[in-house]
């Protein structure tokens, strides 16, 4: 009896489950974390990594020994290596870079690399979510939610926990708009819009093509994913693929997660994340890349701004979230809506600030959140 043909869905979603594997993890004085951080990996439901390389650079403590201690364990295999860097090359993005290309050394072609960080505990679906996004959505790279590991979670204070999720709500808003006003197969909506070293996943073609982990002291993963768009490699911010990571007050790197948390735990920043624009900034940026993009053939995705010209004060949030359901609102009414939007210069566009908005009034939606 003759079998039928796989589909060509199947086909492609093998083609991804059938690739090498390989997890780089920078770390520099991580003994604490490192053992739970490759256990993680470990514990992987279904497919698991090939191999992890443990990139232990300038390093005091004894991260090495407890990570080569693991080896009986590991149903992958673990390469551990040291380096030592001069002070002035010393940084997040050297040793994240390096760590990958080393990841790289006799990988074939089509492999997938990956990249965490040692003191993040992957999700025990972390591979395999990220493997689904894939080959859903056939895309070159997949970034990740980076969490709080719950016992780590405690060392914030309340307050700092509400203003965090003001603003992951309020981002989740802008997200929702540049979907419905830009709709992208590859990554559409609910996505999110983390670029986390924590949680990286790209094909080593498209890694070799934008040159690897920019060779910048901080941000390198926001800079990655900035240079894969710019080379017009599609990538999906996957919500499903989840990292949980320590809640330290000093870091391994300069402008990090550590240190934004110390200074806030000191005293509140008075503007939130510059990665957070207003409303009409947001849609203004989208409706000219859409105007550039007519009668392109480019289907490159639109790519955030790197500097923020116009910052929101934290006490004015609540003013811009409500902006931001009233203009979701407006878009759900009908496609006419949205295409006034994009095609024309409506009051919406015109006003960046938030005293006197020019729009009727709509009934408000809930905030989306993200998980």
């Amino acid at each position: 009896m003759l079998q039928p043909f796989p589909s060509v869905a199947s086909a492609k979603e093998d083609s991804f489950l059938q690739r090498r594997r390989i997890v780089a993890i920078p770390a520099c004085n991580e003994a604490e974390h490192i053992v739970p951080c490759l256990l993680a990996l470990a514990r992987q439901e279904g497919l698991k990594p090939h191999k992890v390389v443990l990139w232990v650079n300038n390093t005091q403590d004894d991260t090495c020994e407890r990570a080569l201690s693991l080896l009986p364990k590991l149903p992958y295999e673990l390469d551990v290596v040291s380096v030592t860097y001069s002070p002035d090359n010393a940084h997040a993005g050297r040793a994240r870079r390096d760590a990958m290309c080393h990841a790289t050394l006799g990988a074939p072609d089509d492999a997938l690399l990956f990249t965490t960080d040692a003191d993040a505990e992957v999700a025990s679906d972390w591979m395999q979510k990220t493997l689904e996004a894939f080959s859903r959505f056939n895309v070159a790279a997949v970034f990740g939610r980076a969490l709080l590991l719950p016992d780590e979670a405690l060392k914030i204070p309340a307050h700092l926990h509400q203003d965090d999720d003001r603003e992951q709500a309020y981002g989740a808003l802008l997200e929702q708009i540049t979907a419905k006003m830009n709709p992208e197969p590859h990554d559409p909506w609910p996505r999110h819009a983390e670029h986390s070293g924590a949680s990286i996943a790209v094909t080593h073609e498209a890694w070799k093509q934008v040159g690897g982990i920019p060779l910048i002291p901080s941000g390198e993963d926001r800079a990655f994913y900035h240079a894969l768009r710019r080379t017009h490699f599609p990538v999906r911010h996957s919500p499903d693929v989840k990292v949980y990571v320590s809640a330290r007050f000093v870091g391994r790197a300069r402008g990090g997660m550590a240190e934004t948390l110390a200074r806030r735990v000191i005293a509140q920043d008075d503007y939130i994340d510059e990665a957070l624009e207003p409303v009409s900034a947001r849609m203004l940026r989208v409706r000219q890349y859409l105007s550039q993009r007519q009668g392109s053939r480019t289907q490159d995705s639109f790519v955030e701004r790197t500097v923020n010209p116009s910052p929101i004060r934290r006490a004015e949030l609540h003013l811009h979230h409500q902006r931001a359901e009233r203009v979701i609102a407006f878009l759900n009414r009908s496609r006419a809506g949205l295409q006034a939007l994009v095609h024309q210069r409506s009051a919406l566009f015109q006003d960046d600030t938030i005293s006197n908005v020019r729009c009727n009034p709509l009934p408000k939606s809930a905030p989306n959140r993200l998980v």
